[in-house]
């Protein structure tokens, strides 16, 4: 049991009362475990704490499970990326006001707390002439919130107030019967909500399917969109990021690009299977097991759990059905299924995943339309890192450079989307970039790049390196300029995206350089 000495600060106490209660971060890894796997949250089963669970009945924990548990929720979670995102961060950041509204109701109940631990050091005269006053103090504010008087009194009488023992007894009941209190505060917030589906996730969902529907987007286009967003639905602005998403339909070169740069070779085995006769397919280095994924159909043989429990549960058989009917079931996808066109398979070389250095101008040039078609690129390419969990740097380069790394750059936006505000002092805060005006310069840029492919633990080695620019960027140091080759040999590819006309001399120190040609907007 943790114990409160009398010279703990507010600090110190506080701190106390937080280590009995989980931080974020792990409420929102079991809400990821669900969305990625469909792993239903089991307090008993994924939580241990030093504080007991039987005087802490953790209101959002229990929130979670009931969630979790719902087998509406499960199929629509499970059967979309999208609505997994949604409920990703819809979910999380109820969870993260229910947890500041749990801080507040700790400061409230901070000097009660104080109190409490110091009573087991009062001086044995305030004992005996103190003891019946505390016990009805305590009664009176707690009285309905498990603290028992009737029991306490048995324990104190007769002398029973000389004992230590039950004095800590007192001081672990009346810390208990707070804890309680502000467990009920949480718990009525929570219900006062639970109604909204998910701390709201029904809502928002409900109107992006709608907003869906009238755009006819597809949901690859929604989620980038939505991606863009602070997390809170507006209309108006879900449209504007939609606006920039849909770019890539008028130039099929940022698809291009993204696929080159998202290869997938093995990054752990020596070798790969592939196909030696029969269709050209090739499959990634398995691991032991043959599952793949999840996907969506019909086969009762790959059911999940949770599409058999509704099967066998009277009440929604009616739902099984019905998604069995239309090929609308969660089953696990295996690489089996894969492998069937296969006729013979041999075993070829694989080279090592590498990272994504991404180059991005933010000159005076490319302000306009060239800085929306870089939002929309660099959107998906996001998204593109992320499913393939690859390092993603991002090297902004006008007349200075400003590295940052992508992936960690989108998991602390999702953290802002959800209200949970870490110490951020870097830029690109909304997806967008700086524009400092003047010239570029590439040797600063070079110089970044090749100093990440030049890391000592090998991380960059085996790179896809992308310039997004209009390449009216002049040449730079001879020595600079022959380590391109000196690096494709080890591997690394360097891809150009071109925004806008003009001759470039950078052609032939590129594996390939794709061309966008855009008509700026008319000046009335």
């Amino acid at each position: 049991m943790i114990t409160y000495g009398d010279k703990d600060t507010q600090d110190v106490l506080m701190e106390k009362v937080r280590r009995k209660r989980l931080p974020i971060g792990d409420y929102l890894r079991f809400i990821r475990r669900f969305v990625e796997i469909g792993d239903v949250l089991d307090v008993e089963r994924d939580v241990a704490v030093e504080f007991s669970w039987e005087m802490y009945a953790d209101p959002v924990l229990r929130y979670l499970g009931r969630l979790m548990s719902d087998p509406v929720i499960q199929s629509a979670v499970l059967s979309s990326k999208l609505t997994g995102q949604v409920f990703y961060e819809t979910v999380g950041r109820f969870v993260a006001e229910c947890l500041h509204a749990e801080g507040f109701v700790n400061q409230r109940f901070f000097t009660e707390r104080k109190e409490a631990g110091k009573v087991t050091e009062w001086s044995m005269q305030k004992k005996q002439d103190n003891w019946q006053s505390l016990l009805a103090a305590i009664d009176e504010k707690h009285r309905d919130d498990g603290f028992d008087i009737d029991y306490m009194k048995k324990q104190f009488k007769h002398d029973g107030w000389t004992k230590p023992e039950n004095w800590e007894k007192l001081q672990h009941e009346w810390m208990a019967a707070i804890d309680e209190r502000v467990r009920k505060e949480v718990d009525r917030k929570i219900k006062a909500k639970e109604s909204g589906g998910g701390g709201g996730f029904n809502r928002v969902f409900e109107k992006l399917g709608q907003q869906i529907r009238s755009q006819g987007m597809t949901e690859t286009e929604a989620l980038q969109a939505w991606n863009m967003m602070d997390g809170q639905w507006v209309e108006s602005e879900f449209e504007k990021k939609l606006h920039i998403v849909r770019i890539q339909n008028k130039y099929p070169q940022i698809g291009e690009v993204v696929r080159k740069m998202g290869r997938l070779p093995d990054e752990e085995g020596k070798s790969r299977l592939t196909v030696q006769t029969g269709f050209k397919h090739k499959l990634d280095h398995s691991a032991g097991s043959d599952i793949e994924g999840v996907t969506i159909g019909r086969d009762l043989n790959a059911l999940m759990p949770a599409e058999m429990a509704q099967y066998t549960d009277a009440d929604l058989e009616g739902l099984f059905l019905k998604k069995w009917v239309t090929s609308r079931l969660q089953v696990f996808r295996y690489k089996s299924e894969i492998t069937k066109p296969s006729r013979k398979l041999r075993t070829e070389n694989a080279s090592r995943r590498g990272p994504m250095i991404v180059c991005v101008d933010s000159s005076a040039s490319m302000y306009g339309v060239p800085q929306k078609i870089e939002a929309s690129l660099l959107s998906k390419l996001e998204q593109t890192a992320e499913q393939l969990k690859r390092d993603c740097f991002l090297i902004d380069f006008s007349v200075g450079v400003r590295p940052i790394e992508l992936r960690s750059r989108r998991k602390r936006k999702a953290l802002e989307r959800m209200g949970i505000r870490p110490e951020d002092n870097e830029n690109f805060e909304k997806g967008y970039f700086p524009f400092l005006g003047g010239g570029t310069d590439a040797q600063k840029m070079l110089n970044m790049a090749f100093a990440l492919l030049d890391n000592g633990d090998d991380r960059y080695m085996n790179a896809d390196v992308l310039w997004i620019t209009d390449f009216l960027i002049p040449r730079t140091t001879e020595d600079l300029m022959r380590r391109f080759k000196d690096y494709q040999k080890t591997g690394t590819r360097f891809y150009g995206f071109k925004i806008g006309e003009g001759k470039s001399n950078w052609d032939k120190y590129f594996d390939k350089i794709y061309e966008i040609h855009y008509r700026p907007p008319r000046m009335y």
